[in-house]
């Protein structure tokens, strides 16, 4: 999972404009490497349907995600090796259509097929190598909502990688190729007849998209391979196979799955590793602090919040100062020692105080001796689903003090979210992450039900949604869902302009 490759990347100077920080990632590091649910399941598909492809095929060649905004997708040459780069601007025009994107990515390795790429070498544009760029960066912008990726990052391309000017020929052949391979890999060819109807709606829209200047217009391409399907005669069942999104729903869940389980496998590594894995540099304290006093420390003041920061620094005998050096030293080890980051949640959650320590205590239990978890629910489901779909992807112990942005979440989230709920943002993490592992267990047994839930995942509403919906007495249910918990936090501050999902909170006047 931490091996990195890089290739040396051909391309043609541009001649429009470049996008900038445009990044090339291997999509199968994408599919094994991803933190964001959605675009791993993306790229889980889009390499289902290319390994079909290729094998109808014959090609081998490298499948590209390129974070490149515009409409296009394209194959050139890396040294020996074939490469297809599909960009991000194409997948997001065509991630309802199953088919469609395995007509894309047919079209491309037809060019291959049929060694366009040298031919269009041949011609005047110049080739030029931009040598091998190869890295790793964990946490870049890429995807569907601008998740996460930590992946094989293929390089910054400066001027960006464009496709070589294909003849009208030759684009043809490359879409006839595709309509067969396209049959015989068992997708609905119509696919390809879609796609064609949809980058002419979209030609009009976007004429300056690079698609548009290096291939055929879309309505002969239609009629092209409209005879191409009817020469060929696939089977009346395959025809009639509806059309399907790239990523559904059990997509989802086996991607969200798969990041639970590899966060669970992180800590129950961590906790039985042999001792030098974590040496006593790592564990030495900071101006006297050890890390498991800091673990606790740093339990102390997300409880205590910032109003009670003071009294916690002066009851340790601490400055700002030294808090801002011990946080640093310690959260720069964690991040040069994965399994110290793995125990500090344990020893932060070993912490707990609160409505939900327990919870907290359960939760340390758990992890620490791989058990199960032994008591009740914090709060019921229904409401686990709601306070997750607005706040989960915060609420994942990470290691980390909370940072100034993440404490304006939190302050807004007591105020907009919570306090119906009775419970403060502390409570919160506590609580969705005990939810989280409750998942994760269930998931060990074959139960997908509560990961579904939790994520909204096959349901009519997202539970990021579900009391935006529905009639005018949400807020009555909710204060009637939250009569059991009777605590809220008080003298809670709204920091200006904090967005809490698609609400902007205003402070408290």
């Amino acid at each position: 999972m931490n091996r990195f490759a890089a290739i040396t990347l051909v391309a043609v100077l541009a001649t429009s404009p470049a996008y900038a920080e445009v990044h090339y990632y291997f999509v199968d590091s994408i599919a094994a490497q991803s933190t964001n649910a959605d675009l791993r399941a993306e790229a889980h598909e889009l390499e289902k349907i290319y390994t079909d492809m290729e094998r109808v095929s014959g090609v081998e060649a490298k499948l590209v995600w390129s974070t490149n905004p515009d409409i296009n997708a394209f194959a050139t040459e890396v040294g020996a090796d074939k490469v297809v780069i599909v960009q991000e601007g194409l997948l997001e025009a065509m991630h309802g259509d199953r088919d469609a994107v395995a007509a894309v990515l047919g079209h491309e390795l037809g060019h291959h097929k049929a060694d366009h790429i040298r031919a269009g070498k041949r011609k005047k544009e110049t080739a030029h190598v931009l040598g091998t760029i190869l890295g790793a960066v964990v946490g870049a912008k890429i995807g569907h909502g601008g998740g996460a990726a930590a992946g094989a990052i293929l390089g910054n391309a400066g001027g960006g990688l464009v496709a070589l000017k294909f003849n009208r020929d030759q684009e043809m052949e490359a879409d006839r190729l595709s309509v067969g391979w396209m049959i015989a890999a068992g997708y609905n060819p119509d696919g390809m007849l879609r796609l064609q109807r949809q980058l002419g709606e979209l030609e009009g829209k976007h004429k300056s998209a690079a698609i548009f200047s290096t291939h055929p217009t879309s309505e002969k391409r239609f009629k092209a391979a409209e005879q191409q399907i009817a020469k060929l005669q696939p089977p009346a069942d395959l025809l009639n196979h509806p059309v399907s999104p790239l990523v559904d729903d059990k997509a989802r869940v086996a991607a969200t799955a798969e990041i639970w389980s590899s966060v669970d496998a992180g800590l129950a590594q961590a906790l039985n590793s042999a001792p030098g894995d974590v040496t006593a540099e790592a564990l030495a304290p900071v101006d006297k602090v050890g890390f498991e006093t800091y673990a606790a420390l740093q339990n102390q003041l997300q409880f205590a919040g910032s109003k009670g920061e003071s009294r916690l620094l002066a009851k340790n005998h601490l400055s700002e100062a030294q808090l801002t050096r011990i946080n640093a030293t310690f959260a720069m080890r964690m991040n040069d020692n994965p399994a110290l980051n793995q125990r500090y949640a344990i020893e932060y959650l070993r912490a707990s105080q609160g409505k939900f320590a327990g919870h907290g205590h359960d939760l340390a239990d758990s992890y620490e001796h791989q058990q199960p978890l032994k008591l009740d629910p914090p709060y019921a489901l229904e409401t686990a689903m709601l306070l997750h779909g607005k706040l989960g992807r915060f609420a994942r112990l990470n290691g980390k003090p909370l940072d100034v942005e993440q404490e304006a979440i939190a302050n807004a989230a007591q105020n907009s979210i919570l306090k119906p709920y009775g419970v403060t943002y502390y409570d919160f993490v506590i609580a969705d992450n005990w939810w989280m592992r409750k998942a994760a267990l269930a998931l060990l047994d074959g139960d997908d039900t509560v990961l579904r839930r939790l994520e909204g995942i096959g349901t009519h509403s997202t539970a990021a949604d579900a009391d935006d919906a529905g009639d005018d007495n949400d807020d009555d249910d909710t204060q009637a869902e939250a009569a059991a918990n009777a605590h809220t936090g008080s003298n809670v501050q709204v920091g200006k302009n904090v967005q809490v999902g698609d609400r902007k909170v205003k402070p408290h006047q």
